[in-house]
């Protein structure tokens, strides 16, 4: 397996666990629509260039990387505003105080499906 193939493999199971943690966050007490609705978009545009990847479609590799870009952008912003505004403590005792800590984790996997996208193989083109 190549390093495409698990980035698309990743986008798919990272995909739907975003769409998962975000509505168990934010269920019940939803914030200013434009700040989940973002991470459906990311999602989508994970699943979509995960889905497209491995269905050998042309435009998968560029939704791939779309996705991994995206979502990679979204999390930095997340990140950053948590650190110089504070933690929204609904959200932070939502999850059990991991918010920053599963942010970060989510950085680096989108890094590491960013790079392993970039990376495309010769046997893919």
């Amino acid at each position: 397996m190549n390093k495409l193939t698990i980035s698309a493999y990743l986008a798919l199971i990272y995909g739907i666990g975003l769409i998962c943690f975000e509505t168990f966050v934010n269920w019940g007490q939803w914030q200013w629509w434009p700040f989940w609705l973002v991470d459906y978009v990311a999602a989508f545009f994970l699943i979509l260039g995960g889905f497209a990847l491995l269905r050998k479609k042309d435009q998968g590799p560029k939704l791939l990387c779309a996705g991994w870009g995206f979502t990679l952008a979204m999390l930095w912003m997340s990140l950053a505003g948590n650190i110089s505004n504070g933690m929204d403590p609904n959200r932070d005792d939502r999850v059990l105080g991991l918010y920053l800590g599963l942010t970060l984790f989510s950085i680096i996997l989108s890094l590491t499906g960013l790079i392993f996208a970039l990376a495309n193989n010769k046997k893919q083109s």
